[in-house]
């Protein structure tokens, strides 16, 4: 039996403990010892399996974010307390702290854990989407491919972040990285697609795909109408969203929509058909092989589960990452995205093209088909075979 330490550091949201959560389990079915360190503590204790694990809060900084929004992985880190000694030396001790003694390191986009284990001599892995792993080039690539690259910017983050971690690893006799991707060689094992991997050009990589995630909810019904069913999977806090179900109802369509805590208001304007609009999970794998189209926030789970359903994307993303996995999902054809968005913005177009057009639905099909032989629950035996093969290979 292995100590296996389970930790997530940087990023926010239920997706982070639903990664590891799985691995967890199998690795604990399999007679290993494991505990999760959690940037948020409670997070995802309605999910199966969420109590059969130990787990604690995570050692995390802190503090003012100089860069609200970075354009490449240094600045991330400048915001998460790598930018000097006096913040960065105590979180490495903190984790070291932690995972001493520990016989395996699974991160989550946990790349101080990461570098403990380096200094401590601890096998790691590097288990996430991949937003967080950039190849290992100098400077990490600008995560805005939209925009002209801020090349000065970029290589003055990774420096100043480079020079703060390689003082740290040479206190403890640790070889220095040369660059921040560095740190993922040997370690990463991404549970993304090629076509979603946010950085395109990060050459050869193991791609395990999506693991299940053990979701719970209804099955809920379909309301009566004609026309291509949509389901909608919304935050509450979009500024587009009362133009958006707007858009939806004029489609005069039948459209189940999830919107965790949304005003009551709308909920009410909302409580007839063609819309069916819940507050209440649903069980997005059951409700997925009977839509025609899917409209979400381009988070990685979401998309690519859309996507391995063969459905086509109305993709409204609300941030950085997300923005980056929309373009990706209109680079193979499977979708549209609407960015930036304003409370005024108009949804009906980018609706009627997707409702009446067959192209997007075609690539989607397309890449499900791709992966129509990647069984889900031998990808999540996978990933664990890989776990213990890196113990077996420990000193």
């Amino acid at each position: 039996m292995a100590r296996i330490e389970l930790a997530w550091e940087l990023g926010a949201g239920t997706g982070h403990f639903s990664t590891l959560l799985p691995i967890g389990l199998e690795l604990k079915a399999r007679g290993h010892a494991l505990r999760l360190h959690l940037r948020e503590h409670d997070v995802g204790r309605d999910l199966p399996g969420a109590h059969d694990i130990p787990r604690q809060g995570a050692p995390i900084w802190v503090g003012p974010t100089p860069f609200p929004n970075p354009v490449n992985y240094g600045e991330i880190l400048i915001n998460f307390g790598y930018a000097d000694r006096s913040q960065f030396e105590p979180l490495l001790a903190a984790w070291r702290e932690r995972i001493a003694g520990a016989d395996l390191v699974i991160a989550n986009v946990a790349p101080a854990a990461l570098l403990a284990a380096r200094t401590l001599g601890v096998p790691a892995l590097e288990i996430s989407q991949g937003f967080h792993q950039p190849p290992p080039v100098f400077p990490s690539p600008a995560l805005r491919d939209w925009e002209p690259a801020p090349l000065a910017k970029m290589e003055a983050a990774d420096r100043q972040v480079l020079a703060v971690i390689n003082a740290m690893l040479g206190a403890f006799g640790t070889a220095p990285l040369a660059t921040l991707g560095e740190l993922f060689i040997g370690r990463s094992m991404l549970l993304t697609y090629p076509e979603l991997d946010i950085y395109p050009a990060r050459g050869a990589a193991e791609y395990f795909g999506v693991v299940p995630t053990g979701e719970q909810g209804a099955n809920p019904v379909w309301p009566a109408g004609s026309g291509p069913r949509v389901f909608a999977y919304l935050y509450n806090y979009y500024v587009g969203l009362p133009n958006l179900l707007a858009a939806i109802a004029d489609l005069d369509v039948p459209a189940l929509v999830f919107c965790r805590g949304i005003d009551p208001a709308l909920k009410e304007k909302y409580r007839d058909p063609p819309i069916a609009l819940s507050d209440a999970p649903m069980s997005v794998a059951q409700v997925l092989p009977r839509a025609d189209l899917v409209i979400c926030h381009a988070s990685h789970q979401m998309t690519a589960q859309t996507l391995l359903a063969g459905k086509p994307l109305l993709l409204l993303p609300t941030q950085v990452e997300q923005m980056l996995i929309a373009r990706r999902v209109e680079r193979i054809g499977a979708g549209v995205a609407v960015a930036p968005v304003s409370p005024s913005s108009d949804f009906a177009l980018p609706l009627a093209i997707l409702a009446e057009g067959k192209g997007h639905a075609e690539c989607a099909r397309a890449f499900a088909a791709r992966y129509a032989r990647l069984d889900r629950a031998a990808v999540l035996a996978g990933i664990a075979n890989r776990c213990e093969q890196r113990l077996a290979s420990r000193p």
